[in-house]
């Protein structure tokens, strides 16, 4: 077994592959915070409830989630090496 991965001498990613990869947590957050918001301004009435924005928002929760995750993962695994 190759054991060079546990010990954090693995391959190491390109800084210009890493220079704005904060940016996934601050886009996840965005659409997080929208996926949240439209619902509640459709409740508010401030504006109608179609299918298009019902699904946006669902879209939004969903991918934000995956996108700040994915963000989160990609931060630790550079700052650790």
């Amino acid at each position: 077994m190759d054991y060079r991965f546990y010990r954090g001498d693995g391959p190491k990613i390109p800084p210009r592959f890493t220079k704005y990869i904060h940016l996934l947590r601050y886009i996840g957050i965005a659409m997080l915070v929208s996926g949240v918001l439209i619902p509640w301004l459709i409740v508010l009435k401030y504006i109608e409830s179609t299918l298009g924005w019902n699904y946006l928002s669902a879209g939004f929760s969903v991918l934000g989630g995956i996108v700040y995750f994915i963000g989160y993962v990609f931060n630790n695994l550079i700052d650790r090496g």
